[in-house]
């Protein structure tokens, strides 16, 4: 059955939670349409340990990361991150939308992380209309090789280590919904935008 026709028969009167899961709904299927590359949840790509790559391998599926992102970004008004497994290529491989700008990550390590942790509730690509509580690292180290072919080192909190640690588990064949605290599984019918690190489960 098409999601539009899930859609409309799914959805009871006066249900604002049903109500936003109908509209992402019409959104996803677009989105099945019109960026056929993206892989989900369920496809053996997106449990491969991915293979290293050389620069110019590496920054050729990053092109391709790159122009995926920008129409799923067109379609849906979102979208942050993805690695080359979410469009069906287990290479070592992610890209970051940030400020406007595309970052490139090849062969990234998470050499280091806190022990201390923090709580967020995150969407993927991959996983369609469902969102996982997941408890991370507030802060990691990271080691890639960007764009330049330099090998770089840094360390970052915030959302940008939620971010990153996001994106390198998929190149070790990690999502999400593995991740997630108990309970912490839910269809995605809130705000992204509002959502912000939390140092407990529930608030």
């Amino acid at each position: 059955m098409p999601c539009e026709a899930l859609a409309k028969e799914a959805k009871p009167p006066d249900c604002p939670m049903t109500e936003e899961i109908a509209k992402r709904l019409k959104v996803f299927e677009r989105v099945l349409a019109e960026i056929p590359e993206i892989v989900y949840a369920g496809d053996p790509v997106l449990r491969r340990q991915t293979e290293k790559v050389s620069v110019a391998e590496g920054l050729e599926v990053a092109e391709r990361l790159e122009g995926v992102l920008r129409r799923y970004r067109s379609v849906t008004g979102a979208g942050r991150g993805l690695a080359a497994p979410q469009i069906g290529e287990s290479k070592s491989v992610f890209i970051i939308w940030m400020d406007d700008g595309i970052e490139v990550f090849l062969n990234p390590e998470i050499v280091e992380k806190s022990a201390t942790t923090n709580f967020y509730r995150e969407l993927c690509i991959s996983a369609a209309l469902v969102a996982a509580d997941v408890e991370r690292p507030e802060w990691v180290v990271l080691e890639w090789t960007d764009r330049n072919g330099k090998r770089r080192r840094e360390k970052f909190d915030g959302l940008k280590a939620r971010l990153y640690q996001h994106e390198e588990a998929h190149l070790r064949g990690r999502l999400n919904l593995d991740e997630a605290v108990p309970g912490g599984i839910q269809f995605a019918a809130f705000d992204p935008l509002k959502q912000q690190l939390r140092k407990t489960m529930r608030e």
